[in-house]
C-alpha cells in the first residue's frame, strides 16, 4: 500500500452549504475550491470511500450523501500523502500562466512536465488541432507522456507560450526540451461525462482540419451590414470600357491574339529582337 491510509475527515457545514470539492468518476478529488468548508480538510487525490459510514460508489452517492450530511460531513478517504503532494504541486499554476485559461465547466487544470533523460524513454506524443486547441491524440505506453499526459488533454500552452496548432506547439516542444531538456505545459483534461466526449468527437474527426479563426462579435456585425450593403449596389454610370459615355459611344473590345511589331533601334546591322 505504501505510504497510501485510510482517513476520516470531519467536516462542519450547514444545511445545504457547498462542500466545495470536485471528485471525478472513481471519486477522486481532483479540485478543491479555495475558501470553501473543504480547503484544510480534504486533499486532491483523495478517493472517497464512505459519507457518514455511507457507501459511496459513484458520484451520484457522494452528492446524495452530502445533501443529508449537516452538521457534520464525516468523509472516509484514501490518502496517499506522496501522491497527493505530487498531484498538489500539479494543479498549483503560476498566477502568469493562470491568466491564460479560459476555465471550463466540467474540467480540470493542472501543470505537466516533460523531461527529458538521455538513452531513456521516448517522448510517445501526439497532438492535433481542432477548434484552436492543441489536444493530445496518441500516448505511447512506457514513455515520458505517460507520466503526465492522457487522451484528450489540451495543451493551452507551452512553456508559457499559449498555443492553438499543433505544428507550433511541436515546435516549440522540441525547441525546449533541446535547449532546455525539459518542457512543461498548462493542461485542460477533461472531467465530466461531456467534457470527454467532446474530447472523442474532437480526436475522431479529421486530423488535418485547420485551426480555425473566430470572428468576435463587433466584426461579425460590420461584415453582415457590408454583406447587406453590398446588394443594394447599382452599377456605375460610367464605365471604362465605353468611349463617349453614352448608348452610341463605341464599345471597347478585348481581343485575345498577339500581335508582334518590330521596333526601331540606332544599332545598324543588329538582328532585331521581336517584343509583345
Amino acid at each position: 500500500m505504501g505510504s497510501e491510509k485510510m482517513i476520516e475527515v470531519k467536516i462542519d457545514m450547514e444545511e445545504g452549504e457547498p462542500l466545495g470539492a470536485t471528485p471525478n468518476d472513481k471519486l477522486v478529488i481532483t479540485k478543491i475550491q479555495s475558501g470553501t468548508i473543504s480547503e484544510g480538510k480534504l486533499r486532491v487525490g483523495d478517493q472517497v470511500k464512505k459519507v457518514n459510514d455511507v457507501d459511496c460508489k459513484d458520484a451520484n452517492d457522494f452528492f446524495r450523501a452530502l445533501r443529508y450530511a449537516a452538521p457534520l460531513a464525516r468523509i472516509l478517504v484514501n490518502r496517499d500523502e506522496k501522491k497527493a503532494e505530487e498531484l498538489e504541486a500539479r494543479v498549483h499554476i503560476p498566477e502568469d500562466r493562470a491568466k491564460i485559461i479560459q476555465r471550463r465547466e466540467g474540467y480540470v487544470y493542472e501543470m505537466a512536465t516533460l523531461v527529458w533523460v538521455q538513452n531513456g524513454p521516448k517522448l510517445g506524443l501526439g497532438i492535433k488541432h481542432f477548434q484552436n486547441r492543441v489536444l493530445v491524440s496518441r500516448v505511447d505506453p512506457g514513455s515520458l507522456a505517460e507520466k503526465c499526459l492522457v487522451l484528450g488533454d489540451h495543451l493551452c500552452d507551452v512553456d508559457g507560450v499559449p498555443v492553438t496548432d499543433k505544428d507550433v506547439a511541436r515546435d516549440l516542444l522540441v525547441k525546449n526540451i533541446q535547449e532546455k531538456g525539459k518542457v512543461s505545459f498548462v493542461v485542460e483534461r477533461p472531467d465530466s461525462i461531456e467534457a470527454k466526449q467532446w474530447a472523442k468527437n474532437a480526436l475522431a474527426a479529421n486530423i488535418l482540419t485547420p485551426p480555425s479563426v473566430t470572428m468576435a462579435d463587433d466584426v461579425r456585425s460590420i461584415a453582415a451590414k457590408y454583406r447587406q450593403a453590398l446588394k443594394g449596389l447599382k452599377g456605375p454610370e460610367k464605365s471604362a470600357m465605353t468611349t463617349g459615355g453614352g448608348p452610341g459611344g463605341r464599345k471597347v473590345s478585348i481581343v485575345e491574339e498577339t500581335a508582334t511589331h518590330e521596333i526601331g533601334h540606332d544599332h545598324e546591322g543588329k538582328a532585331l529582337r521581336k517584343v509583345k
